[in-house]
């Protein structure tokens, strides 16, 4: 279970720290098929719709053909680029607790059972809240792409500590318990599910290996794309003083 954790930390760490990029995402931003949203409090102040369309605070904006292209521009930027990576860190973070989830699968009572998979969701529920993903809808909390690296390791971590202790802990003492009532070779039995389970944090290994590559090849381009929004957000803004009040990318102070 320790190589399971270090699997994963370095694994979130690596991917994610995205170099000492000094970009931040001062806004919470919603990608709809149809329209984004511009967040802060949960509630919306700034709508594109259909790329081309803009609202602030619920009132539209005539836009003139300048604007409507830098418009576009920077609703596809934001549609290229959240979506990716959102979608990148919910794929790690569900890979990660199924995995957990499956090795408790079948063992002990239903009632331990909803207890493990209760601290398995808790803890992923507090992660996703920052990466949201449902069928063709992608939110990104605000946050910088360096900030990550703090969360991981000075949130996340302890979370999966106190779940292998909590959880992890409890599934192999209630596994130990059914091989000793249920098999009288019980360090043969034992020996055996121990070796499965290693074969399964292998192939686990592999896989977060190959999205820890991804995103490190990755991190650097998230950056530009990040600076790229910039400058576009910045010729709006320019152009529209009701968007001065928000800027959704911005470098850190």
């Amino acid at each position: 279970m320790n190589r399971l954790l270090t699997i994963l930390l370095m694994f979130f760490s690596t991917c994610l720290a995205a170099a000492e990029c000094n970009m931040v995402f001062a806004h919470g931003i919603l990608i709809a098929p149809d329209h984004i949203r511009i967040l802060q409090n949960n509630r919306t102040h700034v709508q594109i719709n259909a790329n081309k369309q803009l609202f602030i605070r619920g009132e539209w904006l005539a836009l003139g053909p300048e604007e409507t292209v830098l418009l576009k521009q920077y609703s596809q930027g934001l549609r290229r680029f959240v979506p990716e990576i959102v979608s990148i860190a919910v794929d790690g973070v569900e890979l990660g607790m199924s995995s957990i989830e499956a090795m408790f699968s079948g063992l002990g009572s239903e009632s331990q059972q909803a207890e493990w998979r209760a601290l398995v969701r808790e803890t992923t529920f507090q992660w996703m809240s920052r990466f949201v993903r449902s069928n063709d809808h992608f939110y990104l909390a605000p946050q910088s792409l360096n900030e990550l690296d703090y969360f991981l390791h000075g949130e996340l971590k302890p979370q999966l500590d106190n779940l292998a202790r909590r959880t992890v802990g409890a599934v192999w003492g209630a596994l130990r318990d059914a091989l000793r009532h249920s098999d009288s070779n019980f360090e043969r039995s034992e020996n055996q599910d121990w070796q499965s389970v290693g074969e399964m944090v292998e192939k686990l290994s592999l896989s977060l290996d190959a999205k820890a590559v991804e995103l490190e090849q990755k991190s650097e381009l998230f950056c530009q794309r990040m600076q790229e929004i910039e400058k576009i957000e910045q010729k709006l803004q320019q152009r529209l003083p009701e968007l001065q009040h928000y800027n959704v990318v911005r470098r850190k102070d």
